[in-house]
C-alpha cells in the first residue's frame, strides 16, 4: 500500500489533487509552486530528493510543453524533464496527461512504471461536462445574442458532442447536431435535436449562429467556410490539430476561438477531483 505522493508542476487542477490526497491521509510532497500562487493549508516541499523519493508521483497536463521541463507555470525553477527522469525513485508509478513519446521511451528505458490518465475512459467522459459548460461561457460571452432561441450546431456526437448538445437544447436553442452513424442520428432526433447527416452539411452550414466542433480532424474547411455566415462564431473544441482551416476563417472573416483545455480553465477543482479519481482507479486496479 503507497503512503506517499509527490505532486509535480501544473496548475490548479494539481492544487486541488494535491489537496484531496492530503485530506484522505496521504502524505503529499508539492513541487513546482512557488512563485504567485496562495497554497493555503498545502507546502510547497523545496528539497527534490523528498518528492523524487515518492511511491507515487502525478505530472500535469501535459506533462511538458517544451519536452526540456515540467510543465510548472507557478514555479521559479520549474524541474526539467532530465533531472525527473535521472531522479525519480525507480519503484515509484508516474502518473501524467498526455505523456509525450520520448518522454516514455526514457520512463521506459529506465524501467519506470507510468500510466497516462487522460487515455482513461472515465476521465474523458467525466471531463465532457466542465468542457461543454466552458464552451456555453464562451458562445455567451462572444457572441450579441443569447444561446436561447440561437441556432446552433454541434458537429461531432461523441462524449463532449453527447453532453454539448443536451446542455444546448435545454438551453433553448436550436440545436442541430451533425454526424455520419445513422444510430446517432437516430438518438440526436431521440433527445431533442435536429440530426444533420454530414452528406447534407455544405447545404445547411450557412443557416447557424453558432458551431461548436467537437471532431479532431478537417471539417470546417476552405469550401465549408466560405459559406458560413460573416457573424458567426465558431468555437473548436478539438485537439490539435483541431477541425477548423484557421486561415481559410480568418480570409473570410469569421470568428473563431480555439478552446483547448477547458476544464482546466473553467472548472480546475471538479477537472482535478475527476484527475484525482482516476488515479486512484487505477491504483485501485493495480492493487497498489
Amino acid at each position: 500500500m503507497f503512503e506517499t505522493v509527490s505532486v509535480i508542476g501544473g496548475d490548479l487542477r494539481q492544487l486541488t489533487i494535491a489537496s484531496l490526497l492530503k485530506a484522505e491521509g496521504y502524505h503529499v510532497f508539492l513541487y513546482g509552486f512557488d512563485k504567485d500562487i496562495r497554497l493555503d493549508a498545502l507546502e510547497s516541499e523545496p528539497d527534490k530528493d523528498f518528492v523524487m523519493s515518492a511511491d507515487i508521483i502525478i505530472l500535469p497536463v501535459p506533462v511538458t510543453f517544451d519536452g526540456v521541463t515540467i510543465n510548472s507555470p507557478y514555479s521559479l525553477s520549474p524541474m526539467t524533464v532530465e533531472e525527473f527522469i535521472y531522479g525519480v525513485n525507480p519503484s515509484a508509478i508516474v502518473f501524467g496527461g498526455q505523456i509525450q513519446p520520448n518522454l516514455q521511451k526514457a520512463l521506459e528505458d529506465n524501467s519506470i512504471a507510468y500510466r497516462d490518465y487522460l487515455k482513461r475512459e472515465e476521465l474523458a467522459i467525466r471531463n465532457a461536462v466542465p468542457t461543454a459548460e466552458g464552451a456555453i461561457e464562451i458562445a455567451i460571452s462572444e457572441t450579441p445574442i443569447t444561446v436561447h432561441r440561437s441556432k446552433s450546431l454541434v458537429l461531432g456526437y461523441g462524449k463532449i458532442g453527447k453532453i454539448l448538445s443536451r446542455d444546448l437544447c435545454g438551453m433553448g436553442a436550436q440545436t442541430y447536431v451533425e454526424a455520419r452513424k445513422y444510430a446517432d442520428l437516430a438518438m440526436i432526433e431521440g433527445h431533442g435535436c435536429t440530426p444533420l447527416p454530414l452528406g447534407e452539411l455544405k447545404n445547411h452550414i450557412d443557416e447557424f449562429d453558432i458551431i461548436f466542433n467537437t471532431v479532431p480532424a478537417l471539417i470546417l474547411d476552405d469550401e465549408m467556410l466560405s459559406r458560413v455566415k460573416k457573424d458567426a462564431l465558431i468555437i473548436d473544441l478539438a485537439s490539435k490539430p483541431g477541425g477548423v482551416d484557421f486561415e481559410a476563417a480568418k480570409a473570410y472573416g469569421v470568428k473563431v476561438i480555439w478552446a483547448l483545455s477547458l476544464p482546466g480553465k473553467t472548472a480546475p477543482s471538479t477537472s482535478g477531483a475527476i484527475i484525482k479519481d482516476t488515479v486512484m482507479n487505477i491504483i485501485n486496479e493495480l492493487g497498489v
